[in-house]
């Protein structure tokens, strides 16, 4: 157990070299990349767990940390993931736009639907109305008649975000 959890962070951390490549290198499949550097780490990950032996890490980590603690960290951790993939999932499914335009498609008598169609059925102006009714529900914009003003709460999330889009260098969209 404990050989898996070190394992796996170091691989994470791996992974996050891709960080490191979206900052120095101009890369146009930015998720396709992804990906490959995850696949790579899965081979590392498999090579290093079937390498290092358990007792090894154990006593290793046992010098630092409780078992104990660890084991209810990890168990924190995996609540945490779950739960926050979930809320993502449900974001997803809720809100994609690629999502609804194929369930439109989907419903549609012919099974296809032209661009002017799909512009019909799926308003932006509704996407972009739940968007901002839920950026006031979280207290980052405020509502003054018409108009929508970024709350401190939300300048705070939109340069956390901003500086991070500007670091990994990621398209305007």
């Amino acid at each position: 157990m404990t050989k898996g959890i070190i394992v796996g962070f170091f691989c994470f951390l791996l992974f996050l070299s891709h960080i490191f490549i979206f900052h120095n290198f101009n890369i146009k499949r930015r998720f396709f990349m992804m990906v490959k550097v995850f696949a790579s780490g899965l081979v590392v990950y498999l090579l290093l767990f079937l390498m290092i032996d358990e007792n090894s890490v154990q006593r290793l980590i046992g010098i630092f940390v409780p078992m104990i603690v660890l084991g209810f960290l990890n168990g924190a951790f995996l609540h945490f993931f779950f739960w926050y993939f979930y809320l993502h999932f449900i974001q997803i499914v809720d809100r994609t736009p690629t999502a609804r335009i194929m369930i439109e498609i989907q419903r549609s008598p012919e099974k296809r639907l032209s661009l002017e169609e799909m512009k019909r059925l799926y308003s932006i102006d509704r996407k972009i109305s739940c968007e901002l009714e839920d950026m006031v529900v979280l207290g980052h914009l405020s509502r003054e008649s018409d108009f929508y003003k970024i709350t401190p709460k939300g300048r705070k999330h939109m340069l956390i975000f901003k500086n991070i889009r500007n670091y990994l260098k990621l398209r305007r969209s």
